[in-house]
């Protein structure tokens, strides 16, 4: 396929190494503009073609694996050389993103929405490591993206495991809820994930497992805050050693995807009417955290 990534960061250099691996042809949107970018992981390196409209134009996948925050910016100057048949993919931490766009694509423009587990570090030389596997889920975000279950093979083929799931909401509610308790928690009290194991952190996450429950029933999903807590629990013991993006975000005074995260959950709980009043509290906390930091 021909693939136009944009966004190479930590995500998007290991879907662009392992797509360009897998055969694929593929170029890459970045902010400086240049004509090329060589990307490197596991002490492998590809030099990309980069920024080029002609192979925008001809790509029959979009890969967008910017910040959730940046999104729009990164796609509202390229929509333009968007081919009609080409399919979008959206690639990112937290939700919202892809209720702007499915304003912005004709109805017959395939949207796709895709949550992964996989690890990514950059370490200190610039490069990017591949840090732990995990599983991707890639799904419709539209009525048009339900006709291309065939994505899913593309990318398990390019890095395992990926499954098509038809109801993709469900895996991105799930992923959004661990980030919404794993993200916020380490940001707000400068930890590391496993630190979240200690009883102390027991009857905040209890209470904010509760309020998940009860959004995410409002919003179609069945899940129980046994089950929510279950796979919160298991991120954190498998990353225990690891900081949170959001937690690294605050400690270098980078904007964080605390609206897309938590902000995501209280604007869906203002939706149906729940209160979700521990959510709004490490909101609050997590921005002064950030104030706090910039003051300093």
């Amino acid at each position: 396929m021909r693939i136009t990534l944009i966004g190479a960061g930590a995500i998007g250099t290991l879907w662009a190494v392992k797509l360009t691996q897998a055969g694929h042809s593929v170029s890459l949107v970045t902010r400086d503009h240049a004509s090329e970018r060589t990307l490197s992981l596991d002490g492998t390196s590809f030099t990309l073609p980069a920024n080029q409209t002609a192979l925008m134009q001809q790509s029959d996948l979009w890969l967008v694996c910017t910040k959730a925050y940046d999104i729009q910016a990164a796609l509202l100057p390229y929509l333009f050389y968007l081919h009609p048949e080409t399919l979008v993919v959206l690639m990112h931490n937290g939700m919202g993103p892809h209720q702007w766009l499915a304003t912005q694509l004709p109805d017959a423009q395939p949207l796709l929405l895709a949550t992964t587990s996989h690890g990514v570090c950059r370490a200190r030389t610039g490069d990017y490591q591949h840090t732990g596997h995990g599983p991707t889920a890639i799904g419709p975000g539209n009525q048009a993206g339900h006709a291309c279950t065939f994505i899913a093979e593309v990318f398990d083929h390019a890095l395992p495991t990926a499954t098509w799931k038809r109801d993709i909401f469900q895996s991105l509610w799930y992923k959004l809820a661990i980030n919404s308790v794993i993200n916020p928690l380490t940001a707000v009290h400068g930890i590391q994930n496993g630190e979240l194991l200690k009883v102390d952190y027991d009857p905040i996450i209890r209470e904010l497992c509760q309020e998940l429950a009860n959004v995410m029933r409002a919003e179609g999903v069945h899940t129980s805050v046994t089950e929510i807590r279950q796979q919160i629990d298991t991120v954190v013991k498998a990353t225990a050693n690891n900081y949170s993006s959001m937690n690294r975000d605050v400690f270098y005074q980078r904007p964080t995807e605390l609206e897309y995260i938590t902000g995501y959950v209280l604007q869906r709980a203002a939706e149906h009417h729940i209160s979700a009043p521990h959510h709004q509290q490490l909101y609050q906390a997590v921005q002064q955290g950030q104030r706090h930091k910039e003051s300093s």
